[in-house]
């Protein structure tokens, strides 16, 4: 039962807010931004290309804002 109980908190207060964290969910979600921006072009109506577009670069911004820390990510992870 202790054991138990050490795990989640090992688990609950782990650093999410690591270099290695950061470069690799911002990366992820860049990456997703650049799938749908170069998906968007087989869209054959405008507004479903400028959905796609602007549905991408808010991807790639947030991608972006991971990777440098800044908000709506910083500080999102502190336990004190």
């Amino acid at each position: 039962m202790q054991e138990a109980s050490t795990v989640k908190s090992i688990i609950k207060n782990r650093d999410r807010d690591c270099l290695s964290c950061r470069i690799f969910s911002g990366c992820g979600l860049i990456g997703s931004g650049l799938y749908v921006s170069y998906h968007s072009k087989k869209f054959q109506q405008n507004i479903g290309r400028i959905v796609m577009y602007s549905i991408g670069s808010a991807l790639v911004l947030l991608g972006t804002a991971r990777v440098l820390d800044l908000p709506p990510f910083r500080h999102q992870f502190n336990h004190g």
